[in-house]
């Protein structure tokens, strides 16, 4: 399911991630990456909040539907 989806408070996995290149790569040098475990702390207003090794990360709705998780 995408991410964008996870309820707020829950810890996922990330199992895939369908963006290009630079975003990906971007994502991936914060701790956003396939395999990771990161948890929902916000969901408000199409933007997300993760908490991703004790860092917030903010994503927008367009990029928190292209991550997978379980």
């Amino acid at each position: 399911m995408p991410i964008m989806l996870a309820p707020v408070g829950q810890k996922v996995k990330i199992v895939a991630m369908s963006l290009d290149a630079e975003v990906k790569k971007r994502l991936t040098d914060i701790g956003v990456a396939v395999g990771a475990d990161v948890e929902v702390i916000s969901n408000s207003g199409g933007n997300l909040v993760l908490d991703v090794l004790g860092v917030r990360v903010a994503l927008n709705r367009d990029v928190a539907m292209k991550i997978r998780v379980a």
